[in-house]
């Protein structure tokens, strides 16, 4: 556990092991944000205790983001994902809820590619083969692009796209049934549910390739493809009602760590150990009842915590017993 007052660096720690699993921040969308101010390029090396295994990642604010295994070059960033897993909540994550559909495909897409190679791989050829097309759809806004010139990515589009939504699906239907149950227990017994929402009705590859090629000329139009699952969205809902509009923030403070925490639960499954955990200044923002069960779920259900907060008291007394306490100040972290 982190403990020190705000702007000390408790959460960089978090956004350091979260940018080595997800290559991505806890906060912010561009990975410069996290490189100091007057320096041109920021590092993380972590050494993973069991196997010695070695993760590092680089980014610099003139070239693409860099990583290397046992000091071994990867050719993608991506290459890390799955190395080591991760499940954060962290206050930023209300915007799964109320914020754009992007952030929610996103998070979706980060999970399933920890989870699994053969995603990562499938969501790797389809954005190629999206961004292809769509640099057609903006040429034909100039000139004349003929059909033929559309059909190889469309059909490159489309296999990906069916395994996409099939993978999706079924992680939303395992996360929806486990986090209902979490949310049962901390939102006073209220209901909530997930729906993965498909953009367009596409099920098969000859489908999607048909929506696909009817799409085209409104697509030109637009400058980019209206159709395909990076599109779609996860709708939540408490109590029958959109999260989104009508749930008030404790309820989606809630909804969100529910989500979290089941995504905790299936990652669990699947790996056949519990990603670790990193909590960011949660406990000082719930009551006591969901503190007491947030901290039940780091005693009992996670593996590896790591947790930050301005006062350790307020992780109480049966995580205080069980965890090694660090104190961080200007940047220095020093065991209590």
């Amino acid at each position: 556990m982190l403990v020190g007052a705000n702007a000390q660096g408790k959460t960089s720690l978090l956004e350091a092991l979260y940018l080595v699993s997800t290559t991505r921040l806890l906060r912010g969308r561009r990975e410069q944000e996290a490189i100091r101010d007057g320096e041109g390029d920021a590092s993380v090396t972590v050494t993973l205790a069991e196997s010695l295994t070695q993760l590092s990642i680089h980014v610099s604010r003139t070239a693409k983001k860099k990583a290397a295994l046992n000091r071994a070059s990867l050719p993608r960033a991506a290459d890390l994902l799955g190395r080591l897993p991760t499940v954060s909540v962290t206050t930023a994550d209300l915007e799964l809820v109320r914020g754009d559909p992007s952030d929610r495909r996103m998070q979706l897409d980060l999970d399933l590619s920890s989870l699994s190679a053969a995603y990562l791989r499938d969501l790797t050829q389809y954005k190629k083969a999206l961004e292809q097309r769509n640099s057609l759809l903006r040429t034909a806004r100039e000139r004349f692009v003929a059909e033929e010139a559309y059909l190889p990515w469309e059909q490159m589009m489309a296999g990906p796209a069916v395994e996409l939504r099939s993978a999706r699906r079924n992680y939303v239907d395992a996360i929806n049934q486990l986090a209902a149950q979490i949310h049962a227990e901390m939102g006073n017994g209220e209901a909530l549910r997930l729906e993965y929402e498909a953009n367009d009705p596409a099920e098969t590859e000859e489908q999607m390739i048909a929506y696909l090629a009817q799409s085209r000329a409104a697509d030109i139009s637009r400058g980019g493809s209206s159709v395909g699952p990076h599109r779609d969205d996860v709708a939540i809902f408490i109590e029958n009602r959109d999260a989104r509009s009508f749930g008030s923030q404790g309820q989606q403070r809630t909804a969100v760590i529910s989500v979290k925490l089941a995504s905790l639960e299936v990652a669990k499954s699947r790996l056949g150990f519990a990603p670790i955990l990193l909590l960011d200044d949660m406990l000082s923002d719930l009551d006591e009842s969901r503190r007491a069960f947030l901290v039940d779920v780091v005693l009992n259900r996670a593996g590896q915590a790591l947790l930050t907060c301005t006062e350790a008291s307020l992780a109480g007394d049966r995580l205080l017993n069980s965890a090694s306490v660090f104190e961080v100040s200007a940047g220095e972290v020093n065991s209590v």
